[in-house]
């Protein structure tokens, strides 16, 4: 039968050009039409089981306030915050738009919007400062992959929502370092960059300055400080932190910075709807995907047979790591844990691996895919705001990946690099 969906998927993709997440939901629920255990259950029942959850909640939340902040004006502010951090370093501007992208992902939780929204300013600034189209876009697509890294992170939100029995605050912290890991590397290349061939500095700021930006930038990452603040002490859950940011991204962008009008909100929320139909709606056709998986014994099977070719941990994260790549390619994030958590999860209880470091390798992993060919979602709109070609964004963006490789080898083979986050909070044993 699951050969029978993928086959089913494999026409729907060539025939219609249908995106494959889709395919393969629609693919289960032909098959699933087919399966006796279906005749008390209708596939749309089984779609509406798959989304009824209060957890996912957390997800239309973090969304709207992502979209919130990205149109009231937080992300050009963040952008001059980071010109105070490390606007003076060598390579000013490309430091600036690693460390912007850094401060914006504890925001928004996107690898899209926050190239949409820090790519559209700092690609044309960058260019206009003498750095090149190709570069300026690849360390804005590069930085970007820290959306879904560093808390709020939707794609941790859905991983612990997808294995059932994991804390989203664990997986909050447990990204924090990864994140900041990443971005540290890419800060690296920015000033190395900055010292061969581009050593310019921002203009000198007064100290008067500095502090109304440092104020006006703090308030945007209040965010991030009451999302953490309130999981890790216990005061709400995650559903009750996403919609409390919510609250307070429109006081801010409404009420302080003043951004945004009461007659704009239709629109913001209407693309909050867009963006959240569409993740909803992976999540419910696929759910009938996962649920043939489940039924055939897919995961067990899996697990049983990779372990007979070897019990090497060491040897099995690597053939995790190679699948997740390789799944990333061809699919986007949301749609590859959908299907993937429910395959690995067995396999990693069996190696005695904590599902939370499974989590944090399974989204560092997957966001490869957003800025590499052939269907990443970042990489796309990084193109086209630049108005460049995908062949010319490779050979900038392969030292950047380098750096990515290297973070996603220390998160896979040392977990204590960034499990003593949730430890010290008493989320991990």
């Amino acid at each position: 039968m699951t050969v029978l969906v993928l086959v089913s998927a494999f026409v729907l993709l060539m025939i219609f050009g249908m995106p494959i997440a889709f395919a393969i939901g629609i693919a289960s629920a032909i098959a699933a039409m087919t399966m006796d255990v279906m005749t008390n259950m209708t596939i749309v029942r089984r779609m509406i089981f798959g989304i009824n959850s209060f957890p996912l909640l957390a997800v239309i939340f973090f969304v709207f306030t992502g979209v919130v902040m990205a149109n009231g004006g937080v992300a050009g502010r963040l952008v001059r915050l980071a010109e105070v951090i490390v606007g003076r370093l060598p390579g000013g501007l490309g430091q600036i738009n690693v460390m912007s992208s850094m401060l914006f992902g504890g925001v928004s939780g996107s690898a899209v919007a926050d190239v949409s929204s820090i790519g559209r300013m700092m690609i044309e600034a960058m260019e206009k400062d003498g750095y090149t189209r190709r570069f300026a876009t690849a360390l804005t697509l590069a930085s970007a992959t820290m959306g879904p890294i560093i808390p709020p992170s939707i794609s941790m939100i859905l991983y612990a929502y997808i294995a059932g029995s994991v804390s989203v605050g664990a997986l909050l912290l447990a990204g924090l370092t990864p994140g900041l890991m990443i971005g540290g590397g890419l800060l690296l290349i920015a000033y190395i960059h900055g010292r061969m061939y581009h050593n310019t500095r921002t203009p000198k700021l007064t100290g008067r300055e500095k502090l109304m930006r440092v104020v006006d930038g703090g308030l945007g990452l209040m965010t991030l400080v009451i999302i953490l603040g309130g999981i890790t002490t216990g005061v709400f859950t995650a559903t009750e932190a996403g919609a409390i940011a919510a609250v307070y991204a429109l006081f801010l962008t409404m009420c302080v910075y003043r951004e945004i009008k009461i007659g704009q909100l239709p629109a913001l929320m209407w693309e909050s709807i867009v963006t959240t139909a569409v993740v909803l709606f992976l999540i419910a056709t696929t759910s009938i995907f996962t649920f043939i998986l489940t039924y055939e014994n897919v995961p067990q099977w899996v697990s049983t047979n990779v372990l007979d070719i070897t019990d090497n941990k060491y040897l099995l994260l690597l053939i995790i790591n190679i699948l997740l790549l390789v799944t990333g390619l061809f699919i986007d994030l949301t749609p590859a844990l959908i299907m993937l958590v429910p395959i690995l999860l067995p396999l990693a209880t069996a190696m005695g691996l904590d599902l939370v470091h499974l989590g944090v390798i399974m989204v560092v992993n997957l966001t490869f895919g957003l800025i590499t060919p052939p269907v990443g979602t970042a990489l796309f709109v990084g193109c086209r705001i630049a108005r460049i070609s995908m062949v010319e964004i490779v050979p900038p963006l392969l030292p950047m990946l380098g750096i990515m490789v290297v973070v996603l080898g220390i998160v896979t083979y040392f977990p204590a690099t960034f499990m003593w986050a949730p430890r010290l909070f008493g989320f991990a044993p």
